[in-house]
């Protein structure tokens, strides 16, 4: 059961923390990074404005039948407030170069302001203007308050029906002020840990293409089978409730990254591991109403080698990446491994993940997830869809670790049988309330509720008859929800629910799961 901690006394409802980015310090129900009342126009003046280079009548509409207001030429930018983050770092957001003609409602400036609080190094940016030199010239500022930058992305201590097991990750946003970001991250249990370096550079060598590196090695077991377990293996490591699968992984990923109009993210990347799996050469369980082989995950036997392209798309335009409002994030993602690439595994793996957040009056939001995922081929386990990362009531994995043997079944159908699979799709709503907006360690607490629906199985399933189960109960489908808060701190964002509660404690859990 997961467990994230700031002490141990609130320890039964805390979720991993990620980093508190974009939501500014002084930001009310109405007021933060997305309201439009904040942001029209884009900056304010600190001084009576010049006189225009072109005024709204002079100028044409826009494509959009805007009529433009009055525009000014830019002499030059200045940055205020930026005491650990380069200057260059700062003017990368600012679209517009110095001696373009622009106006005070420009949708690059808004732009620029939404991208500088999401990068989670500053927790307000304001924006103004000022006379130029010259008539009709202006001069951009860019007031920033920076965010402690060396952060908790993850600590947690927890247990499950198996194994006790905790986690630590921490990470720099902006190493030395350079706006590269580093990690690193720990995980173990017994006869478990694993380890993961990342390295992020948005702008390589000062270039609009990215640089990213991760490193991973996990010295692992996962858990196969249903009931009444039969294994044969040299180790013998099987139980009565689950046969066990050991294994070690050694690789990483390297790829560049594209930004294009602000919103759009395009990655490329070469993943490498190594994998040396002790397979057990047969085992049996009792599944789908009789004695059925156990598959292993697709694990290769010994050494192997995993090699893989993958190709990412990204598009966020929403106005937080901790306590969102409004906006859409959609993510496309493909991963092919092949022999052509000298990998032992031949699979394709596609994703799509799209959430829309819808703003209601006083702060108040609704969240629309999608989720549907496709894999052709037989890809290891850990690739897998797992049941844990759509089941509240099941833990996830940590860095890809599974420590858990529970399986979920709310409505009692055929979900039970499942856990790694090549078909997923899920469906949620989230209702989110704001409940404190602030200064100081704490900046936003919201509260939220949530209800969804998902499904899960093989390809294979869907061929074959659920000896068993009869009417709905042979949709592979299940119900999950949690209810909570959320708190925006200066160390990130920590999630207290219902479903972290029922996930600490083995034996609600249980109930809970199945």
């Amino acid at each position: 059961m997961r467990l994230r901690l700031l002490s141990a006394l609130v320890a039964a409802a805390l979720s991993p923390p990620v980093l508190a980015s974009a939501q500014p310090q002084d930001a009310g129900p109405d007021t933060g990074a997305g309201a439009t009342e904040e942001l029209a126009p884009a900056v304010t003046w600190t001084e009576e404005p010049t006189e225009a280079v072109l005024s709204g009548t002079w100028a044409a509409p826009e494509e959009d039948g805007r009529v433009p207001g009055p525009k000014y030429a830019l002499q030059k930018i200045e940055i205020k407030g930026n005491d650990k983050t380069m200057r260059s770092v700062i003017s990368r957001y600012v679209e517009i170069e110095p001696g373009e003609v622009f106006a005070a409602d420009d949708p690059r400036l808004v732009r620029a302001r939404y991208r500088m609080l999401a990068s989670g190094l500053f927790y307000d940016v304001q924006l103004y203007l000022k006379r130029g030199d010259k008539r009709g010239w202006v001069v951009l500022v860019v007031d920033v308050k920076e965010r402690n930058t060396i952060v908790v992305q993850d600590i947690m201590a927890g247990f499950s029906e198996i194994t006790p097991y905790g986690s630590l990750d921490v990470a720099d946003r902006s190493f030395l002020g350079s706006g590269i970001s580093v990690s690193a991250a720990v995980v173990a249990a017994a006869d478990q840990y694993g380890y993961r370096l990342r390295f992020n550079d948005s702008h390589f060598l000062d270039s609009d293409f990215g640089l990213h590196f991760e490193g991973l090695y996990a010295h692992a077991r996962d858990y196969f089978g249903r009931e009444h377990i039969q294994v044969e293996s040299s180790t013998g490591d099987s139980t009565r409730d689950y046969a066990i699968l050991r294994y070690d992984r050694a690789g990483g990923r390297l790829g560049t990254g594209y930004t294009m109009l602000g919103d759009n993210f395009f990655s490329l990347d070469y993943r490498f591991e190594i994998i040396n799996a002790d397979v057990p050469v047969a085992g049996s369980n009792y599944s789908f109403g009789e004695t059925r082989p156990i598959e292993f995950g697709h694990l290769l036997p010994g050494h192997s080698i995993l090699s893989a392209l993958s190709f990412g798309v990204l598009r966020d335009t929403r106005d937080s990446t901790v306590l969102p409002s409004e906006g859409a994030r959609t993510a496309f993602d493909v991963e092919l491994s092949t022999e052509v690439l000298g990998s032992d595994y031949e699979y394709s793996k596609f994703t799509l993940a799209y959430d829309h957040h819808f703003p209601l009056r006083s702060g108040h939001s609704i969240k629309l997830h999608l989720f549907a995922g496709l894999i052709m081929g037989d890809a290891p386990f850990f690739d897998q869809f797992f049941v844990g990362d759509f089941s509240a009531f099941v833990p996830a994995r940590v860095l890809e670790m599974n420590f858990s043997h529970l399986a979920p079944s709310v409505l009692g159908t055929t979900i039970k049988e499942m856990r790694y699979e090549d078909l997923a799709g899920s469906i949620g709503l989230e209702y989110s309330l704001p409940f404190y907006r602030g200064q100081g360690f704490f900046y936003a607490v919201n509260g939220f509720v949530g209800l969804g629906v998902f499904a899960l199985c093989s390809r294979e399933d869907l061929r074959t008859d659920p000896k068993g189960y009869t009417g709905f109960q042979v949709v592979p489908m299940d119900l999950t929800a949690d209810l909570g808060v959320r708190v925006d701190t200066e160390i990130g964002l920590f999630v207290f629910s219902f479903a972290n509660l029922v996930r600490l404690i083995p034996d609600i859990g249980e109930e809970m799961a199945e």
